[in-house]
C-alpha cells in the first residue's frame, strides 16, 4: 500500500511544471522543431494534392469469340461438342495417369519392392 500512497496526480502535475519551467532555454526551440517536423510529415501523408486518385470507369471487354446472332440450336450443338471434347481430354488425362502409375510399379518391382 505504500507504493500507491506516494502516487499523486497533483504532485505529478507539479513535477511536470517544475521540469518544464526549469532554466533550459533550448527546450522551446527543440519543441518547435519537433512540432514542425511532425506537422510536415503528417501534412505530406494526409494532403489530398499529393495522393489524390481520379476514379476511372473500368474498361469492359466483352466476349467476342461468339457470333452475336447464334440460335439456341447452334448453342446446344456447341455445348455438346465442348462436352465431348472435355470428356475426351479427361479420358486422355486418366490414361496418362494410369501409364505413369504402371511405370512406377515396374520401377518398384525392379528394385524389389512389393507393389501390392
Amino acid at each position: 500500500m505504500g507504493f500507491f500512497r506516494d502516487i499523486s496526480p497533483i504532485r505529478a502535475v507539479g513535477d511536470l511544471k517544475t521540469y518544464w519551467f526549469d532554466q533550459q532555454d533550448h527546450k522551446w526551440r527543440f519543441l518547435l522543431a519537433s512540432l514542425a517536423a511532425t506537422t510536415t510529415i503528417f501534412a505530406a501523408f494526409f494532403s489530398e494534392s499529393g495522393f489524390e486518385v481520379q476514379w476511372k470507369r473500368p474498361e469492359i471487354t466483352w466476349v467476342t469469340s461468339f457470333e452475336p446472332g447464334r440460335s439456341d440450336i447452334e448453342i446446344a450443338a456447341e455445348n455438346v461438342a465442348n462436352q465431348e471434347r472435355k470428356e475426351k481430354l479427361e479420358a486422355e488425362r486418366l490414361a496418362r495417369e494410369e501409364e505413369r502409375k504402371a511405370q512406377y510399379r515396374r520401377l518398384a518391382e525392379q528394385f524389389g519392392m512389393d507393389t501390392e
